[in-house]
Formats: structure tokens, C-alpha cells, sequence
């Protein structure tokens, strides 16, 4: 079998440039990323090459990785580049709004970790899951090599009409299944991140509810989920389309959670996570309940109007937002029946 092409790269976690990694690739070529390492973001909290690394050609758009390894086809040609993410994507192409480590990463004396990569670019006519299982002895290391083939084998298939947002990136955290012949979305975030959208676009009023169905079996974090630290909860969102006054800032949004220690409603914080404009509203506390199939109910244009304010006029989009990797702990959640009620409609979500 004809053997990809194999550059190794150490990408120091201070340094968020994109970095060329010395190969030539055509539109629809595949390209494979092996990760490992950490990337310090304080003293005490580090992320890994699921969240970290990406790539790009330049004139396409950037790619992530599902875990710590992927595969993707190429959109553009020109010069593979890789780089570390730190901060928040501006656009697509890979422009970055840099966001500084609360406990001074970056400055001396402050280890901001690495990561350590192999990039596969394979011939054409090869399949990387054949290639993986035919690479010879120290092209790249065979437990990684191993891990991308079994994610290739067994795909994690996201739910038809959501997609990923760039923020968070690419992941396997929503897989579609069924359950009892009915759709649903299962959750599973494992020291990982992820936030999924649905465009619906309905009109607010004060009739509009919002309805889901959901058993959480475990919660991803152990304490109050409202400091930048300890931000590892399971919830759904709605997304608010910003009205004139708003003059550019990003769109509001109110997360429902399910919460390990706040208290339902009345702990409502704002995101603590620089650059997110989303309200977090508890709307259960603890133990009692995991493991079995709860409904909620919300009215929307109450819930806006108590914790964030004036009510804008539309909703613009759902999401489900599950964060794990703050205390690298794991959440497991299943959705489905999500309704929006308004003006005597009902509206089919999940």
C-alpha cells in the first residue's frame, strides 16, 4: 500500500499563529491529525488537542477535531496550516479574537504547555481506515493511529438540521438515535464541549412556551456551575435575534440547565466565559431525578424579561450546550420532544 506523507510538529500552546507544516494538499485530498498534549490554560486547568488544534488552508474555512484526532477533506488547495486556539474565532477562515488566561498564562514563569502532532496526507485512492491499519512502525504512534481508525469505523452521527458552532467546534458530543420510535438527540460529553443550533426563527410573545423532554443520567460537574472555572453544565438555549440597538454586540441568549448545587430560577447568572452573551437559568438542582424522563415547561418572554430585560421580538435559534472539559468530568443526557408554542401554533423542534 502507498504510505501518506508524515510531518511531525510541536505547536507551543502561547503561540496561537497558524503555522505551515510543510505540505502541498488539492481540494478533496484527506488529511488525518494525531494529537496529544495539553494546552495550560491556569494553574490548574488545561485543555487537550480536541479543542485546541485546527487546521486550514488558506481561502477555506477552519476545521477541528472531534477528539483528539481527525480526518477531514481538504476544501480548498494551497499550504496546510495547523494552529493552537486560543481565544475565539472571528469568521471561519481563521482570524482570531485572542482572550488572555485569568491566571496569566503566557507570562514568566507560566508553563503554557504544547501540543504534539503527526499529519497524515494520504494519496489519493487510499482510505485512511485501511491506510491507519497499514502504517509501518514509527509513523506516527499506534494508539492514536488506532483511536482515529475505530472513529472512522464507528462515526458519531449528529442530529439532521443542527450543526456545530464554531465557538466551541466540531465534536462527538450529539449523536441522533431513536428511542421507543421517536426521535431524540443523545448527549455525551466527555471532558469535551460542544453547542448545537437549530434555526426556527419564531415570533416572541408573552404566549410563546418552550417544552422539552429529557433524562439526564449524570451531570458533568460537582459544584455551582457560575464562575469561569466551573462553567460544566448540560441545558438548551434559546437565541434571541438582536434588534438595532445592539449595534454589532452578539446575540442574547437564555440557557436552561440542569444544575449540581444553584438553586432553580433564582440563581440565574450571566455566562462567565469571556465572549459568550448567554444567561444560565437553573431549572433543577441535583441528584433527584437523574436517570428519569422529566418534562419542562418555560415562558420564554417571562424568563427574558426577569433575567435579562425587555423582550427583543424574535427567537432566532435553539441550541443544546453541554461543557465537560472545565473539570474533565463526563455528562450524559437524552432530548427529544422539543415543542415551541406561540400565537396558537405549535411548533415541532425534536
Amino acid at each position: 500500500m502507498i504510505q501518506p506523507a508524515a510531518v511531525h510538529m510541536v505547536l507551543p500552546g502561547n503561540d496561537p499563529s497558524w503555522t505551515g507544516t510543510g505540505i502541498h494538499v488539492d481540494r478533496g485530498d484527506r488529511v488525518t491529525l494525531l494529537g496529544s498534549g495539553r494546552i495550560t490554560w491556569s494553574a490548574s486547568h488545561w485543555g487537550g488537542p480536541k479543542y485546541h488544534l485546527w487546521g486550514r488552508v488558506p481561502g477555506g474555512d477552519v476545521f477541528g477535531c472531534t477528539q483528539d484526532t481527525t480526518t477531514v477533506v481538504v476544501d480548498r488547495s494551497g499550504p496546510l496550516q495547523l494552529c493552537v486556539y486560543l481565544g475565539a474565532w472571528a469568521d471561519r477562515s481563521g482570524t482570531l479574537t485572542p482572550m488572555t488566561c485569568a491566571d496569566g498564562c503566557g507570562s514568566p514563569g507560566c508553563d503554557p504547555g504544547s501540543l504534539a502532532v503527526t499529519v497524515l496526507h494520504w494519496p489519493r485512492g487510499v482510505d485512511p481506515v485501511d491506510g491507519l491499519a497499514a502504517l509501518p512502525p514509527g509513523i506516527a504512534d499506534p494508539r492514536l493511529a488506532d483511536a482515529e481508525r475505530r472513529r472512522l469505523l464507528h462515526p458519531v452521527v449528529p442530529p439532521a438540521g443542527w450543526s456545530y458552532l464554531l465557538a466551541a467546534g466540531p465534536a462527538d458530543v450529539y449523536r441522533h438515535a431513536l428511542a421507543d420510535g421517536r426521535p431524540v438527540i443523545e448527549v455525551l460529553c466527555d471532558d469535551d464541549a460542544g453547542a448545537i443550533e437549530k434555526d426556527v426563527d419564531i415570533v416572541l410573545g408573552n404566549d410563546t412556551i418552550i417544552e422539552w423532554s429529557w433524562r439526564v443520567e449524570a451531570l458533568p460537574g460537582r459544584v455551582g456551575e457560575n464562575t469561569a472555572w466551573t462553567h460544566d453544565l448540560l441545558g438548551i438555549a434559546a437565541v434571541f435575534a438582536a434588534g438595532p440597538e445592539a449595534n454589532g454586540r452578539p446575540e442574547p441568549s437564555i440557557n436552561w440547565f440542569w444544575s449540581t448545587t444553584l438553586q432553580p430560577g433564582d440563581d440565574a447568572f450571566d455566562c462567565p466565559v469571556p465572549g459568550w452573551t448567554e444567561t444560565h437559568v437553573p431549572v433543577r438542582r441535583g441528584p433527584a431525578g437523574l436517570g428519569r424522563w422529566r418534562r419542562e415547561s418555560r415562558a420564554v418572554q417571562a424568563d427574558h424579561e426577569r433575567f435579562i430585560g425587555p423582550a427583543p421580538a424574535r427567537i432566532r435559534s435553539l441550541r443544546l450546550v453541554a461543557v465537560s472539559h472545565f473539570g474533565h468530568g463526563t455528562g450524559r443526557a437524552t432530548f427529544r420532544d422539543i415543542v415551541v408554542r406561540t400565537g396558537g401554533k405549535r411548533i415541532q423542534v425534536l
